[in-house]
């Protein structure tokens, strides 16, 4: 029978990764937990997953679509706008569920060993699931309006990268600075709810001015992003530059793994 020892002597970076892939089946149980623990006792059920994001559409095509008439090319407003919903709920999904996953698993933490940083992939799957669903929805509404699909949505699976990619770095992140500074936590909705203001969620980017339309992109990669699914769906044109932002969230990412790696050690004294 093989034998695990137990200690809080930190792991190299490798023998940790190989660790989270040991484990992995966890990080599955937990997302299944999470889902059936959203929707259990609710009459309409997972349906909501569908409903959530048509309530924002119909409030953003009559604000946006009936009364201030945005201009949005040959893209009809209602595609438009929630081709940029799918994103954003996607990201901001991964960063209030997934940032918070250790403050919201206490009692957990201090009965079981595993590595921790399955608490916020498990999160980061759930959110995944909530993409597809509201992606097929918004391939609904396509065929509906008699769109054509461009042949660059084979480019999908790259969209999605660019948006964990993104929403992971800043959820390992929460969850390191949220151990120690507990207020944080509270003022992470009110940051995602100020963050749909200055990314071309529902308006076009033409809408920003163009004094400082590059730095909006090179300073939110999630703009990139939409632009980027707007892209291989509409077969817009698309800045590949802005992709330059990608880079430093690459190096955040791997730096907050080692963070948290060496976190983990201590991490039941800060709970």
């Amino acid at each position: 029978m093989e034998k695990t020892v137990i200690n809080n002597r930190a792991l190299a970076f490798r023998d940790y990764l190989r660790n989270v892939v040991r484990y992995r089946q966890l990080a599955f149980s937990f997302a299944k937990r999470d889902l059936r623990a959203r929707f259990v006792q609710t009459k309409l059920g997972i349906l909501w997953m569908i409903i959530q994001p048509l309530i924002a559409l119909a409030i953003f095509t009559i604000f946006f679509d009936q009364l201030i008439q945005l201009e949005t090319g040959d893209v009809p407003y209602v595609a438009f706008a929630f081709s940029g919903m799918t994103i954003w709920y996607f990201f901001t999904n991964m960063v209030n569920n997934a940032g918070t996953a250790l403050m919201h698993s206490q009692e957990l933490i201090r009965k079981i060993y595993f590595p921790k940083i399955l608490l916020p992939i498990s999160k980061v799957m759930v959110a995944t699931i909530e993409f597809f669903v509201a992606f097929s929805l918004l391939l609904v509404i396509m065929i509906v309006l008699g769109m054509n699909f461009s042949p660059k949505i084979i480019f999908l699976p790259v969209a999605m990268i660019m948006t964990i990619l993104v929403g992971s770095t800043v959820a390992i992140w929460l969850n390191i600075l949220t151990v120690k500074k507990r207020d944080l936590q509270h003022l992470i909705p009110y940051l995602t709810n100020f963050g749909i203001w200055v990314t071309p969620v529902f308006y076009p980017t033409t809408l920003i001015p163009e004094a400082f339309r590059d730095y909006i992109y090179y300073v939110n990669p999630i703009a990139t992003t939409i632009d980027f699914l707007r892209s291989i769906l509409f077969d817009l044109p698309f800045n590949w530059w802005y992709c330059l932002s990608f880079i430093p969230i690459f190096f955040l990412l791997i730096l907050g793994i080692r963070i948290f790696k060496n976190m983990e050690r201590n991490l039941v004294d800060f709970l």
